[in-house]
């Protein structure tokens, strides 16, 4: 069986389109992410929820319940992880 190759900066791009228009970060707070937690960027646990369910019906994959206190960088490596069945 061979695995999926993902790229990261699209998925990341992917991530970052969700957080705005279903979690409600600002787009200008993404660009100056850094790595600020989400929680630092003004997720809160509903936002959480509600990234974890598009999350879950886009790619088909669980992020973990901790995920307000990954970057995220640590997020896309996550789900690319996943996607390509590391994890």
């Amino acid at each position: 069986m061979t695995t999926q190759r993902i790229d990261p900066a699209a998925l990341r791009g992917e991530l970052e389109e969700i957080l705005v228009r279903a979690a409600g970060v600002g787009a200008d707070t993404l660009a100056a992410a850094g790595v600020r937690s989400l929680a630092e960027l003004g997720l809160d646990s509903l936002a959480a929820m509600e990234l974890q369910a598009v999350v879950l019906t886009k790619f088909g994959i669980r992020i973990p319940d901790e995920s307000l206190e990954m970057t995220l960088p640590e997020l896309t490596h996550s789900v690319v992880a996943a996607l390509e069945g590391g994890v």
